[in-house]
C-alpha cells in the first residue's frame, strides 16, 4: 500500500516528541530526577503530542474512505487496535497497577475507527458536532461528576479517576470529526495522487517518515526500552 510522506513525517515527529516526553516522565516516576510535569510548558507539549496522533488518526480514516474500504475493513482495523488496547490495559493493571490505563489513546482510536463510518455521510455537520464535543469536553474536564466512573470512556468521571493515559470520546472524538470534515476536502483523489508521487531526498524527512510508518510498533515497545535504559544508566550512576 502506497504511503503519503507528509502524513508519515508528521506522525514521525509526534513519535519523537512522545519518546522525549516519556523519558522525562519515567525519570520522574522512578524518582531518578524530580521533574515537574504539571508545569504549563510540559502540559502544552504533552497535549500537542496527543492532538497530533488523534488528528493523524482522523486523516487515516479519511484515506481509508478514499481507498473505498468497506465497513468490514473498519471493523477489522478497530478489532486489531482494540486487542492491542486490551493488552495495554492488562499490562498496566499488572504494573504499575495504580492509575492503570482503561481508555488511553489506542482505545480512543480503536473505538473511533469502529464508529467513523457512521459519520462520513454527515458532511458539514461533522464540523458542528466536533465543536460541540470539544466544548463539552472542556466543561466535563473542569467539572467532574462526583461518584460516576461507569461512563469514563465517554468523558464522564469522578474526581478520583486519574489514570496514566486518558483520552475519552468527549472531547477527543471531536478532533477526529474535525479532521474527517477538513480531510474530506483536503485529501481529494487528485491531491492524494500528487502527494504519493511527491518523493523527497531529504534524509531527515525520510527518517521521520520511517518512524511514522512504524509508529504503532514504536508506541508499543518504547516504554520497556526506556525503562530498561533508565534502569541500566541509574545502576551505573550515569543519571
Amino acid at each position: 500500500m502506497e504511503r503519503i510522506v507528509e502524513v508519515d513525517t508528521v506522525r514521525g515527529i509526534a513519535i519523537v516528541m512522545m519518546v522525549i516526553y516519556h523519558f522525562f516522565l519515567d525519570m520522574d516516576f522512578f524518582q531518578i530526577s524530580e521533574i515537574d510535569l504539571s508545569g504549563i510548558s510540559w502540559i502544552v507539549f504533552q497535549r500537542a503530542i496527543a492532538f497530533t496522533f488523534v488528528f493523524i488518526a482522523g486523516i487515516s480514516l479519511v484515506l481509508m474512505k478514499r481507498k473505498k474500504k468497506g465497513k468490514w475493513d473498519y471493523v477489522k482495523r478497530a478489532a486489531f487496535l482494540g486487542a492491542i488496547a486490551l493488552v495495554i490495559t492488562a499490562v498496566t493493571w499488572i504494573y504499575p497497577h495504580e492509575r492503570f490505563i482503561m481508555f488511553g489513546i489506542i482505545h480512543l482510536i480503536a473505538l473511533s475507527t469502529l464508529i467513523a463510518p457512521l459519520f462520513f455521510s454527515l458532511g458539514s455537520w461533522n464540523l458542528l458536532l466536533a465543536i460541540v464535543l470539544i466544548i463539552g469536553g472542556f466543561f466535563l474536564g473542569t467539572a467532574p461528576i462526583e461518584g460516576t466512573d461507569y461512563f469514563f470512556w465517554l468523558g464522564v468521571y469522578s474526581p478520583s479517576y486519574w489514570p496514566l493515559d486518558y483520552y475519552p470520546l468527549i472531547p477527543w472524538f471531536g478532533i477526529i470529526l474535525l479532521e474527517m470534515y477538513s480531510g474530506q476536502r483536503l485529501f481529494t483523489t487528485q491531491n492524494i495522487e500528487r502527494m504519493k508521487n511527491d518523493g523527497t531526498k531529504n534524509i531527515l524527512i525520510q527518517k521521520l517518515a520511517f518512524l511514522g510508518r512504524n509508529s504503532l510498533l514504536i508506541y508499543l515497545i518504547h516504554q520497556p526500552i526506556l525503562v530498561a535504559l533508565i534502569t541500566i544508566l541509574s545502576a551505573g550512576r550515569l543519571l
